[in-house]
């Protein structure tokens, strides 16, 4: 056996151990260039073992990602692991990784991947993200007034939207979803700006705007739901359509008012919204956020106050809660007029409670499968604009109907 066989010979076992070339040429007492001049003629194809291009499964059911890449170097942090794996760290987590040395010299790495858990995030990471975004919104100039015209204020209601949502009659466009919120809100607030001059419109957001609060397709409270879109395409469209929807509210009106009012189905993500829309818009002083962490709200429009909350409770309830409330009370009790808006039950109806105007709003949303194993259905698909004078209170309504 000439002494090139041999060494190929020894080289080809002590390939077993899967070690680095550096120790394959001080075991067999070369160098290391000789080594690979081996490795070439034992692996014409350039084949060697363990040298494989990187290997990558994704299960978008389970949200999991694994993958293994030949390096040159061996990865310290997750953010090398992210690069090296190209996994996205705003989507996913690395909850495990492993690496070791091939006979080549190079790094087999290895890690599994699972999609981010609502724990994962904090409102310390959204306000942190949110310090240095720079908004491209311009301040709107104020609208021109009609002097023949009645100055009042409104209040529109597009509540329990539901953006993500999958209809069951197959109405499940992701863009005529956007469209017809936008429709709807734009009809509303120029048939009133026909008739009156708008002062103030109070725009009381979330009550369920999203369907769905975490990447599981859930719930707040963790019911899982039938979706059109991820969890994440959500919120990018409904922040979208937000942004464009509260923009055509500024050019028909001197101020507008953002109410948070959030639901049961989006709690998190609509605080997160709100929040957002707030730094968008920070330009403008005539764009108003009331969005602090609470269930209930409320505005005072002239002599009428308005209370809102979800309606996810017993409504009867509210109007005493507003009158006790710490904060709210004073306004309650100065007012002429007192009312509460609830959301949540997807139909109109509207009582009286002691002298206090309860209005459950209608909602633009379909019906889907959990409401219809539960004949939830038929109710008037619709949106409302509300008008307020100053010293007389609610003086119209207006209502567009799918």
């Amino acid at each position: 056996m000439s002494e090139s066989q041999s060494l190929l010979h020894q080289l080809q076992l002590l390939m077993k151990w899967k070690k680095s070339k550096s120790f394959y040429a001080q075991k067999l007492g070369i160098s290391e260039s000789r080594v690979e001049e081996l490795l070439k003629e034992l692996y014409p194809d350039k084949n060697i073992p363990h040298s494989q291009s990187s290997i990558k499964k994704v299960n978008n059911e389970k949200g999991t990602i694994e993958s293994t890449v030949i390096l040159d170097f061996d990865p310290k942090d997750d953010i090398e692991l992210a690069k090296a794996h190209k996994v996205n760290l705003d989507k996913y987590v690395i909850s495990r990784y492993w690496s070791k040395l091939i006979p080549s010299g190079k790094f087999s790495s290895s890690v599994f991947c699972s999609l981010k858990q609502p724990k994962d995030y904090s409102p310390e990471d959204f306000a942190k993200f949110l310090q240095n975004y720079k908004s491209n919104y311009k301040e709107q100039k104020q609208p021109e007034l009609n002097s023949n015209n009645r100055t009042v204020d409104v209040e529109v209601s597009l509540s329990d939207y539901h953006l993500a949502k999958r209809h069951v009659d197959g109405d499940n466009s992701p863009a005529t979803r956007c469209k017809r919120y936008f429709t709807a809100a734009t009809s509303l607030v120029y048939d009133v700006k026909a008739v009156y001059n708008i002062n103030t419109i109070v725009f009381p957001i979330s009550n369920d705007f999203f369907h769905t609060d975490n990447y599981q397709h859930q719930t707040t409270n963790g019911t899982p739901q039938d979706t059109i879109v991820s969890y994440s395409d959500e919120y990018e469209m409904g922040f979208s359509l937000l942004v464009k929807t509260i923009e055509m509210m500024k050019k028909a009106c001197n101020k507008v008012i953002v109410v948070l009012v959030q639901g049961n189905h989006d709690r998190t993500k609509s605080y997160y919204l709100a929040h957002a829309l707030e730094v968008y818009f920070a330009a403008d002083p005539n764009i108003y956020f009331s969005r602090e962490h609470s269930v209930i709200k409320a505005v005072v429009l002239g002599k009428t106050f308005i209370g809102y909350h979800h309606g996810n409770c017993k409504i009867e309830d509210l109007p005493l809660l507003f009158a006790t409330h710490p904060e709210y009370s004073q306004e309650f009790g100065n007012a002429t007029y007192r009312e509460v808006h609830t959301g949540d039950k997807h139909h109109y109806m509207a009582k009286e409670v002691k002298g206090v105007r309860i209005q459950q709003m209608p909602s633009l949303s379909g019906t889907d499968r959990w409401h219809l194993d539960n004949n939830y259905v038929h109710s008037v698909r619709a949106a409302l604009a509300l008008v307020y004078d100053k010293d007389s209170g609610k003086i119209s309504e207006f209502e567009f109907r799918l």
